[in-house]
């Protein structure tokens, strides 16, 4: 199997024809034309469906990560708000696909409708398994589905399943090994921790394992959220300093809750902003908070933008309103133009 993803204007038009059911459903949920999703005149191809592009300051991508929602009439709302914010023009999408062996309803469908669409799509994979041969057969699926590229990430001992790799730099190994077997060209997205990872001594020792995460095989990194613009350029400065080399996308959330900003403090190793707890907090509504949430990215984005980043990926927490607002304001940062349908973006 070979990793051709190059498409041009007849392509456009047999992918704008396909049409994908999902076998485990009744429903006309996937049996919909992709030319919701791909017009030539509406929807421009991104520059990643090149198999030779790796984002860089002079490429800078944007991208937009979601996760499958649960339940079919969920999923549904899911798949309607991903061909929404399809049309914003982004460089390529990130799926989450759980561990190996335990699949969400419609995670496969959802990936690979969206790999028929012609649209570059990266997809998370863990060291999360029953055995290292059910891991293998998930990355074999994952080729075969014709993903962009995979995710790898360690993952934690949760719900059952175990770690059968005890490190993400094997995962990236093994994926890069079996890609290698079979003849296809998958790029390799890792995880960085700028403000740190829980289990590490050190930001050192993070950006030495960043440094063996490269030397694995990993083509670039996404970053955990952080929420000050020189804690992500330090972080960049430690990296390189000890050889690294990697592009490393600043990775944001919109934090529109009290709740969502905890949470993200409590991966991201990080002490609760006080001035944004008491912003959120002192909003009077939904709205207000979103608002914040807003604001504060684009601030944020405007801040690392000046340190030549190489694009920013929103962890969109499948919040079409909040994900819109956010890229229409830094869109033009990097040099995109806004590719949608003619209608109101609420929110």
């Amino acid at each position: 199997m070979s990793d051709n993803h190059h498409i041009d204007g007849e392509d456009v038009r047999l992918y704008s024809e396909r049409r994908f059911s999902a076998g485990r459903f009744s429903d006309d949920l996937f049996d919909m034309p992709d030319d919701a999703i791909i017009e030539e005149t509406s929807l421009p191809l991104s520059m990643c469906i090149d198999e030779t592009c790796v984002p860089s300051e002079e490429h800078p991508t944007l991208s937009f990560e979601f996760y499958p929602a649960r339940g079919l009439d969920r999923l549904r709302a899911n798949v309607a708000s991903v061909r929404r914010m399809l049309h914003m023009g982004t460089d390529f999408v990130t799926v989450t696909y759980g561990a190996a062996g335990s699949r969400q309803d419609g995670t496969k469908e959802l990936v690979s409708w969206l790999v028929q669409a012609g649209v570059p799509t990266f997809v998370h994979l863990t060291c999360q398994a029953d055995s290292l041969y059910e891991l293998d057969e998930t990355i074999d699926d994952l080729l075969s589905l014709g993903v962009q590229g995979i995710l790898a990430l360690r993952g934690d001992e949760q719900d059952g399943m175990n770690l059968v790799l005890p490190h993400a730099t094997d995962l990236i190994s093994r994926i890069r090994g079996r890609s290698e077997h079979a003849d296809y060209n998958v790029r390799i997205i890792t995880a960085a921790f700028p403000t740190g990872h829980p289990e590490s001594s050190s930001l050192v020792e993070d950006a030495l394992t960043l440094v063996k995460k490269q030397e694995a095989g990993a083509d670039f990194a996404i970053t955990q959220h952080f929420f000050h613009a020189h804690e992500y350029g330090e972080f960049i400065e430690l990296f390189k300093s000890h050889g690294g080399n990697l592009p490393v996308i600043p990775g944001l959330t919109p934090l529109t809750s009290l709740g969502r900003l905890k949470r993200m403090c409590q991966l991201a190793n990080y002490d609760v902003p006080q001035d944004l707890l008491q912003r959120l907090t002192e909003a009077p509504d939904a709205h207000a908070r979103r608002d914040i949430a807003v604001e504060t990215c684009v601030k944020l984005v405007h801040d690392v933008k000046r340190l030549a980043v190489p694009g920013v990926q929103l962890f969109t927490m499948n919040d079409e309103p909040t994900a819109a607002r956010i890229f229409h304001e830094i869109a033009p940062l990097f040099g995109k133009e806004i590719y949608k349908k003619k209608g109101k973006i609420h929110g």
